[in-house]
């Protein structure tokens, strides 16, 4: 009886402990880094739908940002198709500049940086090139 008590006890702790998994509604598609001077610059890349819900966006990235460790900047860059989803043709801390075809395409991106504690969310009604960005501080 007394052992049935610990392993009762024991389960509920570790039941009680353990977060819960989220299943977010983004699918991951690819990651980039490249290193910059001393530092270590990523990108990551995900499809969103056409309406993404702010709270769980929020949440999605204020998780990922919970589990950076090194570097310095990290993009986390949401697309609305798989088949539009690309890097930019610049190096990842200028972003896409004024390329017009994938900013059609971006409904919303992350951008934290490490050293100072930059860290944004813009999301976008339309996409970032034809519309402007809510932008939210996490």
């Amino acid at each position: 009886m007394k052992r049935l008590f610990y392993t009762l006890a024991i389960w509920i702790i570790a039941s009680c402990s353990s977060s819960p998994s989220i299943n977010y509604p983004y699918t991951y598609l690819d990651s980039k880094s490249e290193k910059a001077g001393t530092h270590v610059n990523t990108m990551e890349l995900y499809t969103i739908s056409n309406n993404p819900n702010i709270d769980t966006l929020k949440m999605f990235c204020n998780e990922k940002k919970s589990k950076i460790s090194s570097g310095a900047f990290h993009y986390i860059v949401f697309f609305d198709s798989k088949e539009n989803a690309v890097f930019p043709n610049n190096p990842i801390t200028a972003f896409y500049g004024v390329d017009e075809k994938p900013m059609k395409h971006i409904k919303a991106y992350y951008q934290y940086n490490k050293i100072n504690g930059y860290s944004k969310l813009h999301v976008y009604e339309k996409n970032s090139f034809e519309s402007s960005a809510t932008i939210i501080d996490l």
